[in-house]
């Protein structure tokens, strides 16, 4: 048997671990601040990136009540800059609304949400359609371009939007 033998480095792309089937948990001190489904994910430990497939994103607020839920056909949490993408079919629900879109970029440090492409939002059995949208994680605000709007609305609710 021959012991010294040489082998190619391994690949960088490849993932440090692949799971199915996972739920995620994630702590901000003693409280959960955030639990993710999901039905793969891929996760590389350097460049702490997490990949998931099918995913559910449930964010707790600090009184422990459910404080938004995503769902993605896929995401990538990149815990180094605390920032998850998820694109595909991509479903924000919150107490105050909902939003349906492609593709969202979440900035969990100023707990910012935006969407690039065609979103539609829903608040207070209002719909409104556009582009750009930039919210937070409990949609307590919008901003959008290129709206379009479903529903009868006051001039003053349009400025409170």
């Amino acid at each position: 048997m021959e012991l010294d033998r040489n082998t190619p480095v391994m690949d960088r792309e490849l993932p440090d671990e692949t799971s199915h089937n996972v739920r995620i948990t994630e702590l901000d001190g003693n409280r959960v601040d955030y639990i993710l489904e999901a039905e793969k994910i891929e996760r590389f430990y350097d460049r702490r990136i997490l990949n998931g497939w099918k995913v559910l994103i449930t964010s707790y607020d600090k009184a422990g009540n459910i404080q938004s839920t995503i769902k993605a056909d896929t995401t990538i949490v990149d815990d180094a800059r605390n920032v998850i993408f998820a694109s595909g079919n991509v479903y924000v629900t919150s107490p105050n609304g909902s939003i349906q879109t492609r593709k969202i970029t979440w900035d969990r440090n100023m707990d910012e949400i935006v969407a690039p492409e065609a979103v539609t939002l829903k608040r207070q059995g209002s719909v409104l359609k556009g582009k750009n949208l930039r919210t937070n994680s409990t949609i307590s605000f919008a901003e959008l371009a290129e709206v379009q709007a479903e529903g009868i609305f006051q001039d003053e609710e349009i400025i409170d939007w």
